[in-house]
């Protein structure tokens, strides 16, 4: 489909030049796939099979209703609908659905909790140069 007065046009994403190949989506791990080990990469990542390792991305990391994650996750947002038993550390946003099952901690500045989650673990909800920074005291 072509706008008018601009044949092809293609949407551009963010930091993009206009003219180049725009990146892929994502990556996705199929609800009949299994990854073992560390999966890291810059892009969105969507789990709807099974990750025994470590998530460590740049963007998004999605786990699907029938995902399901043994392991870490490293990202700046995280969304659960699945299950994951292990820490959860998002940088900008975590948010556990209403059919989400949790076993671990969540921490990020931003942590939403739908009713219905299931979360067996704790919530950190300042940001990790907050925790980082040593606390001087006044005397």
């Amino acid at each position: 489909m072509a706008i008018i007065g601009r044949p092809d046009a293609r949407p551009v994403a963010r930091g993009q030049a206009p003219g180049t190949a725009a990146p892929s989506a994502a990556t996705v791990i199929g609800a009949h796939s299994r990854i073992v080990g560390e999966l890291s990469g810059e892009e969105d990542v969507v789990v709807m099979g099974r990750v025994e390792g470590t998530v460590r991305v740049g963007e998004r990391v999605t786990v699907t209703a029938g995902g399901d994650v043994e392991g870490d996750i490293h990202a700046r947002s995280v969304l659960v609908q699945g299950r994951v038993k292990g820490q959860i550390q998002a940088a900008e946003r975590a948010e556990l659905s209403a059919t989400a099952v949790v076993e671990g901690s969540v921490e990020s500045p931003k942590v939403v909790i739908a009713e219905g989650a299931r979360l067996e673990g704790s919530v950190a909800m300042a940001s990790r140069a907050e925790r980082e920074t040593p606390k001087t005291s006044e005397g």
